[in-house]
């Protein structure tokens, strides 16, 4: 367990040192490291008097987000693409207490992620070329259980192959799809049970994967569009047992699919609007489709090279 904990923490610290590392790796090579870094807080706060005529409730909320990549040509034919996004964000609400008094109750957590990606690719210049990839998805603290706190959990892991292909790459937009296996591993840590009790969850499947990414901006840069589609398809999994002979045991067998949209609109040179809209499909967590939306005015700084 620990060795599990040190290599994600190792992996995270690496990413991140990578990006702030990339001005000085740049100058001492033929074919520098491309990178881009876009983050953005976002804070909303409201508040009612006691003597408030209504049920109106104040709030507090802030999130934080940060996108960034790096991309090097290593050779004509070799090229990695490496991707991080990371999200947190935290509501608090008021509530009566048994006065009849409104106060404000304990944050509690609105927005996680931790999502690192490395492609590498084999341009071969034909109509695709093929890659290799690696992503990392987690979260800083799984508060699933009340009064329990275990940060990087859960933990996927996707090892993925394949073609990779570029319908569109100008200065304004980049779209590129992507179609292969992969092989993909659930780490679940149950440290909130006791000792005799503490049994990893660890569930792997393999199947088919297509992720296509979409980015593109207007002529003066002012707004953006970022989009991803990912569908996933396992064709053997190791829960497939035991499941069997129960309503739920194809599951496994359903399609996961995610799409995230952000519009961005910079009003200011440091705040922007922000549209953001998630949606996701996974039966085995809900037979209905998940679905997220947040539209806020963000401090934001961005930096590409």
């Amino acid at each position: 367990m620990i060795k599990k904990r040190s290599l994600m923490i190792a992996v995270l610290a690496f990413t991140v040192c990578s990006f702030a590392a990339q001005d000085t790796a740049s100058k001492n090579s033929t074919n520098p490291w491309k990178y881009s870094v876009l983050t953005n807080l976002t804070l909303t706060f409201n508040s009612y008097s006691d003597n408030w005529a209504g049920s109106e409730y104040g709030s507090m909320a802030w999130a934080w987000t940060f996108n960034g990549t790096a991309e090097k040509q290593f050779t004509k034919r070799l090229s990695d693409k490496n991707t991080l996004k990371l999200a947190f964000g935290q509501t608090a609400t008021q509530k009566k207490n048994d006065n009849g008094n409104k106060k404000w109750r304990k944050f509690q957590k609105s927005s996680d992620l931790i999502d690192f990606e490395s492609v590498l690719r084999f341009t071969l210049q034909s109509f695709v070329d093929p890659y290799i990839s690696v992503r990392l998805v987690s979260q800083f603290a799984d508060e699933r259980v009340p009064g329990y706190r275990c940060e990087g959990n859960p933990l996927t892991i996707y090892e993925s192959f394949g073609a990779i292909r570029d319908l569109a790459k100008n200065d304004r937009i980049v779209w590129s799809a992507r179609i292969g296996g992969a092989i993909r591993q659930n780490i679940d840590r149950n440290d909130y049970l006791d000792t005799s009790l503490h049994v990893d969850d660890f569930t792997n499947d393999g199947g088919l994967e297509f992720v296509t990414d979409l980015k593109t901006t207007t002529k003066d840069n002012r707004i953006s569009y970022v989009s991803q589609l990912k569908v996933y398809e396992a064709l053997f999994s190791s829960i497939a047992d035991k499941y069997e002979g129960e309503s739920n045991e194809s599951y496994w067998r359903h399609p996961d699919v995610s799409w995230d949209n952000t519009i961005g609109v910079m009003l200011l040179k440091y705040i922007t609007l922000n549209i953001h809209f998630e949606a996701l499909y996974d039966i085995e967590s809900d037979d209905n489709i998940r679905c997220r939306n947040t539209i806020g005015l963000s401090l934001s700084y961005s930096k590409a090279n």
